[in-house]
């Protein structure tokens, strides 16, 4: 009898001792795999890490992308602009009116018309109209001369029937000297005086070799007598 029960036992220690062998191989595998996941988990997290670091690679060389394409357009844009010829002129009045202190006296205005190139071609041959309405209410006087002689800053009339003009109130000048205006230059018809004998308005022209249709003054006189 007790034979049997030590027989059985050993036969139940045999068996855990098995049991327990089976189950620690069994928590081996489990940890090895445990420490593979971990392992899988780092790997992944590293590469989700790294794909966010292309990504935001990628975001800046879009930028960049997209500088250099703005950059490049406005470089062709710039180029083009150079390589056309932009031919413009502006005109203006700079004046002073000198008001009589007896109404029945003449007022006066001395001024000065201001041309200027400003585009980017140079423009030859200028030619100025002062265009008195009515042409009878003012009288014009200044620097230019009935004779086209060498007079530096000089002017002279452009038309051949300038007495006939001037009864119209048109005044067409151009200067002595061979002139050329060159961009962001300027050019002045100076110390011109009006005697005012009653209202009138004072217009000017400007004409080039290369602006034949002509340009206006931005600004005009008007006197009320």
């Amino acid at each position: 009898m007790m034979n049997s029960q030590h027989i059985q036992l050993q036969q139940k220690i045999i068996h855990y001792r098995s049991e327990v062998a089976k189950y620690k191989q069994l928590l081996q595998l489990v940890e090895t795999e445990l420490k593979r996941e971990q392992l899988r988990n780092q790997y992944v997290q590293k590469k989700l890490e790294q794909l966010d670091e292309y990504e935001q690679t990628i975001e800046q060389l879009k930028q960049q992308l997209l500088f250099y394409e703005v950059a490049l357009e406005e470089e062709k844009r710039r180029k083009k602009e150079i390589k056309q010829d932009v031919v413009r002129a502006y005109a203006y009045f700079t004046y002073a009116v000198m008001m009589p202190e007896q109404k029945e006296e003449d007022a006066t205005i001395i001024g000065d018309f201001v041309i200027e190139n400003s585009g980017n071609t140079p423009l030859n041959d200028p030619i100025i109209c002062l265009r008195l309405r009515p042409p009878d209410h003012a009288q014009l006087s200044g620097k230019f001369s009935f004779r086209q002689t060498q007079e530096e800053g000089g002017w002279t009339f452009a038309v051949e029937h300038w007495r006939e003009k001037m009864k119209e109130g048109e005044y067409w000048l151009k200067p002595i000297a061979e002139t050329t205006l060159l961009p962001n230059e300027q050019l002045r018809f100076p110390s011109f005086e009006l005697r005012i004998i009653q209202t009138v308005v004072v217009e000017a022209f400007v004409y080039f070799r290369q602006l034949k249709q002509g340009v206006s003054s931005s600004n005009y006189i008007v006197v009320n007598k």
